[in-house]
C-alpha cells in the first residue's frame, strides 16, 4: 500500500509516524527541531487566492506518542502548513500550546520554512514540532501563531493529556 493511501485510510487518533516523501530537512534551533514533508495529497481541502500572496494556514494537527500523551511526557506535534495564496511562502510560524488552566505556561514552538521547503500555492506541507512538556492532565489545545493567516474550519486544536497511571 502507498504511504499516502495508508496515512488517508488510518482514523484521526491514530499517530502519524512520518517518512521521507519528496525529502526532508531538519533546522534545529533553540532545542527545537522542525522536520518537513510534502504531504499535499494527505491535507483537508481548503480555498486558494490566486491573486492573494501566500498565506499560511494550520489544516491539522497530531502528537507523535504512539501511546498517548501522560503527565511528566515531553512529545512533539505533527503539523500540517498549507499556503492559501497565489505565491510560493517560506518563513518563520509559531503554534502555541495552550494549557487547560492559567496555573501553567503556554508553550510555543517555531516552524521554519526556507529555501528548498518553500510551500507553493494550493500546496501543504507536514512539519514536527516542539519539544513539548505535558505538566498537567487535561485538555490542552495547540493554536496558530500570529504569522499563520488562517486556520481550516476543520482544524480540531485539542490535545489530550492524560494523567499518569499509578506504578
Amino acid at each position: 500500500m502507498r504511504r499516502r493511501a495508508l496515512l488517508t485510510s488510518l482514523p484521526v487518533g491514530v499517530p502519524i509516524i512520518a517518512g521521507c516523501l519528496n525529502g526532508s530537512s531538519t533546522d534545529n534551533t533553540d532545542d527545537e527541531a522542525t522536520t518537513e514533508t510534502d504531504t499535499a495529497a494527505d491535507a483537508p481541502g481548503f480555498e486558494i487566492d490566486e491573486d492573494a500572496p501566500g498565506e499560511f494556514i494550520l489544516l491539522r494537527n497530531q502528537p507523535q506518542e504512539p501511546s498517548g500523551i501522560t503527565v511528566g511526557d515531553e512529545f512533539e506535534i505533527a503539523v500540517v502548513l498549507g499556503n492559501a495564496g497565489g505565491e510560493s511562502i517560506t518563513g518563520e510560524v509559531s503554534v502555541e500550546l495552550v494549557p487547560p488552566n492559567e496555573d501553567e505556561d503556554i508553550q510555543t514552538a517555531t516552524i521554519v520554512v526556507e529555501g528548498g521547503d518553500e510551500i507553493p500555492s494550493g500546496a501543504a506541507r507536514f512539519f514536527t514540532t516542539g519539544l513539548f512538556e505535558a505538566t498537567v492532565a487535561g485538555n490542552w489545545e495547540l493554536i496558530a501563531g500570529t504569522e499563520i493567516g488562517q486556520v481550516h474550519q476543520a482544524y480540531d486544536p485539542i490535545v489530550t493529556v492524560e494523567k499518569r497511571p499509578d506504578d
